[in-house]
């Protein structure tokens, strides 16, 4: 009789740890498929970090660096800030350097995956949290975001991470806004936290992230003036360096409306309309978000809604989106969970699904889909429960115990 308890009390558990072992081998394919997917486009020499390279050399022989030949018709298109912060790129052959590159961009997307999914509050025992990190990781290296991202060599994922990081609240809360404004002064789009900062009237944050950015900008004014004065009366204005904003997988605002044949000045005019109330929405979402004390969520949502916003926003830019839908899968209740599943397999299986599409007629559909996606999550928001909670900087003073038999007391 115990024998037969003992075994039903066992076997659970055993279940739990072949579950736990499907998860992480999983994980640990798609660290290694991701690697060689990488590999085998030979990011070094050919992909956009080839830019980098190039644009980084030519500097360094005393060319200037916006005027490096735009192989395939593109450029160097950071603030001067980002050739120096990349500069080590130029310290080794380009393929070994594109292999270095690659093997911590995995790393970071492999703590992106599971410093969300380990934040949310899924009632689960310690082997089932483990699982699910452990599939929160795959879906996401597994992601074509992700994938376009290691292919290309492109800077998202680590500047997404600094962004998770600050946002977050994983740093001291005196440093919390430097590393948003690092990131905005290697690539612009961060500083679209700024407004939220603003907005939320998080003072502290905004002027420290204004600061270090000012800072950045300062430095790399005097190490590249000329450079710098170009930079800042030019090239920031020419945003068809970065590519035709109506090409296909563009999934911003901008995208949408140069693909739906929208020109003249009303396109800029519904670009800042749209994209303004989106953004604004996004923002209100993740200050709920922030009151709920999810910061995380916040911060992706913050992400989103960068992505909606700025002119050209390719699948290495949008790797908020299978983040957002791993929030969801991970909220417990049906509805979404069902959604962030459904994001999370369509960004899992968007080759297959674009080559289906393609081939049946559907591609306007499927070419405006993860736009469709990023405007539910900035509209939508992705807070967890109502707003109960208030974080520890909005909290009133403790006040001391008052006596139960005193009048005020009642």
């Amino acid at each position: 009789m115990s024998t037969a308890v003992d075994r039903g009390n066992v076997r659970p558990d055993r279940w739990r740890w072949v579950v736990l072992l499907v998860a992480v081998l999983v994980a640990a394919r798609h660290v290694v498929s991701d690697w060689r997917l990488g590999a085998s486009a030979d990011v070094g020499p050919n992909g956009d970090i080839s830019v980098y390279i190039g644009a980084i050399e030519y500097l360094a022989q005393g060319g200037e660096l916006y005027d490096y030949p735009e192989g395939g018709g593109y450029g160097f298109t950071y603030p001067p800030f980002a050739a120096i912060a990349l500069r080590p790129l130029i310290w080794s052959d380009p393929t070994t350097t594109g292999r270095v590159w690659l093997s911590l961009c995995v790393l970071v997307a492999v703590v992106l995956a599971a410093l969300v999914a380990a934040t949310r509050p899924w009632p689960l025992s310690t082997l089932g949290r483990l699982a699910v990190l452990g599939l929160a990781v795959a879906a996401f290296l597994g992601s074509v975001q992700v994938q376009s991202d290691l292919i290309t060599g492109q800077v998202n994922l680590v500047l997404g991470l600094l962004v998770l990081l600050d946002v977050g609240r994983f740093v001291p809360e005196r440093f919390r806004g430097a590393l948003v404004g690092l990131a905005a002064a290697v690539k612009l789009t961060p500083m679209i936290v700024w407004g939220w900062y603003l907005l939320t009237r998080q003072w502290r944050a905004l002027a420290t992230s204004v600061g270090t950015f000012a800072a950045a900008v300062a430095g790399a004014w005097l190490v590249m003036p000329s450079d710098s004065r170009r930079f800042w009366t030019e090239a920031v204005f020419q945003t068809e360096r970065v590519g035709d904003a109506g090409l296909r997988f563009n999934s911003s605002v901008m995208g949408a409306l140069t693909r739906a044949g929208v020109e003249g000045a009303a396109k800029p005019l519904l670009w800042l309309g749209i994209g303004g109330v989106l953004v604004l929405l996004a923002y209100w979402n993740a200050q709920r978000a922030r009151r709920a004390g999810d910061h995380v969520a916040a911060a992706i949502l913050l992400g989103c809604a960068a992505v909606v916003a700025t002119p050209v926003a390719w699948p290495h830019h949008q790797i908020w989106l299978p983040l957002a839908g791993i929030v969801l899968a991970l909220r417990g209740r049906p509805l979404p969970c069902a959604v962030g599943l459904a994001i999370v397999a369509y960004a899992y299986l968007h080759v297959p699904l674009t080559r289906y599409s393609d081939a049946h007629g559907l591609g306007l559909v499927f070419d405006n889909l993860d736009l469709a996606m990023f405007v539910g999550v900035c509209v939508l928001g992705l807070a967890a429960r109502p707003v109960v909670a208030v974080s520890a900087e909005e909290q009133p003073s403790p006040r001391p115990p008052s006596d139960r038999r005193s009048p005020s007391a009642r």
